[in-house]
């Protein structure tokens, strides 16, 4: 039994009928609010990672000082810093690394600049699906003011 290819056909977006063109549109936009939602989850964790790198720079302060440890969202235990050196990182998928402050910050340095270029090409997606998205509302509009004076004929 063999898989046939589905040929898709182009069709110009002149010849689509308002209630195509609506569709289309509804799509495109759709498309957008998942981008934009996926763009708004890219930059709260490429805020985490800005976060962390400061937090790291700042680890040397905090030797033989009192703080507070998370033990839950909503529970902490007092605690010290005995070793600054050394700290323990996600990397992801709940694997933790201990290593040092220098290949930490390294670490988050990568995650930032692989968090950066992602941004830019959802948002060149974003700009293009608008683009998109004012061709078929301008071939909508046009084919809506054409449509009375085509039942008056």
């Amino acid at each position: 039994m063999s898989l046939q290819k589905e040929t898709v056909k182009e069709v110009p977006i002149e010849k689509l009928s308002v209630e195509q063109l609506n569709y289309v549109g509804q799509q495109i936009e759709k498309e957008i609010k998942n981008y934009s939602q996926y763009y708004s989850s890219l930059r709260a964790v490429n805020n985490k990672y800005l976060d962390n790198k400061e937090y790291i720079k700042q680890l040397k302060e905090y030797k033989d000082k009192e703080i507070l440890v998370p033990m839950t969202s909503s529970l902490y235990i007092p605690g010290k810093c005995a070793d600054v050196k050394k700290l323990t990182i996600e990397i992801g998928a709940n694997f933790f690394v201990e290593t040092t402050i220098e290949k930490a910050e390294k670490f988050c340095d990568r995650k930032i600049e692989n968090l950066k270029k992602n941004m830019t090409e959802i948002d060149k997606i974003i700009q293009d699906k608008n683009d998109q998205l004012n061709v078929v509302n301008q071939n909508l509009i046009q084919k809506q003011v054409a449509q009375p004076k085509e039942s008056k004929k």
